[in-house]
């Protein structure tokens, strides 16, 4: 009996250290809730990031480089750690930062209420606005009222998308009366793309009447593409809707945010800001 009983607890032990190896191979670590002293202990500081939204983020000869990576450098440094950037589609930025797989998301983020319901922000670091960008030949569409069923094209996940479909929250406004009122036309319909590139390229090749996107950026890719080919798109002077960036990190992650604000607030203070936007030339 004895020898049964050694040989039960010896398959027993066997089997728990074999769970426990399977276990911490199977272990993630959840950033959502992650600190600045749990990141220094941890030893990165994990970035999610979306490589096509210049001058913020870009891939410059394979390398991902832009303002807002030129920030979360400096933010590693004052922490002390190495910084690790995690390249991704725009809403798998926002995802991956909802559920623990980055300390921060950085791509030239609106804060909204509706993403505010599944993560947190920083304090705003830019102010944007939504324009429409069109052919240069299109004489039709010289406001948002005159997208009225047209064909629009956006990247997925932005403000610009929710603004094309409507979205009770960003496409209407209240007029004096408090009456609700649209800010823009209805589309006909939306396409909804993986980034603002190929959104105006769709544009361009005349598959897509206009797109809505952020000024900034709609500035450095019309530039870009009317160089390629001809002056063949225009960035209309009237904008959609006012929105400001911010820096997403976990739902109720309060030790972060503070720890962000005050570090964003030291790199204004010493020049590194001011610097970082005449290098990337944002105004």
């Amino acid at each position: 009996m004895k020898k049964k009983i050694v040989l039960f607890t010896v398959i027993a032990i066997v089997a728990a250290l074999s769970l426990s190896v399977l276990l911490a191979g199977c272990t993630t670590v959840d950033m959502s809730k992650a600190g600045p002293d749990e990141i220094k202990e941890y030893g990165k500081l994990v970035v999610a990031t979306s490589p096509d939204f210049p001058p913020f983020e870009n891939l410059e000869d394979g390398e991902i480089v832009g303002w807002d990576i030129d920030v979360a450098n400096e933010l590693a440094k004052m922490l002390g750690v190495e910084l690790e950037i995690k390249s991704m589609a725009f809403d798998a930025v926002l995802a991956s930062v909802a559920t623990g797989k980055a300390h921060i998301g950085m791509a030239g983020i609106s804060y909204s209420a509706k993403r505010d319901e599944t993560m947190d922000f920083s304090v705003n670091v830019y102010d944007s606005q939504q324009v429409i960008i069109v052919r240069a030949d299109n004489n039709e569409i010289n406001g948002p009222m005159d997208l009225e069923g047209k064909t629009v094209a956006v990247q997925a996940g932005t403000i610009g998308n929710w603004l094309a479909e409507m979205d009770e929250d960003y496409a209407y406004t209240t007029n004096e009366n408090n009456e609700k009122v649209a800010r823009l036309g209805t589309p006909s319909s939306v396409s909804a793309l993986d980034s603002g590139l190929t959104a105006i390229q769709r544009v361009k090749t005349d598959h897509a009447d206009a797109v809505i996107l952020d000024k900034l950026t709609a500035q450095e890719i019309v530039v870009s593409l009317n160089a390629q080919g001809g002056d063949q798109l225009k960035i209309l002077e009237t904008s959609v809707y006012g929105d400001a960036y911010a820096f997403a990190i976990g739902e109720g992650n309060v030790k972060l945010k503070e720890w962000i604000d005050a570090a964003y607030q030291e790199l204004v203070d010493n020049g590194t800001i001011a610097r970082l936007n005449e290098k990337w030339n944002i105004e």
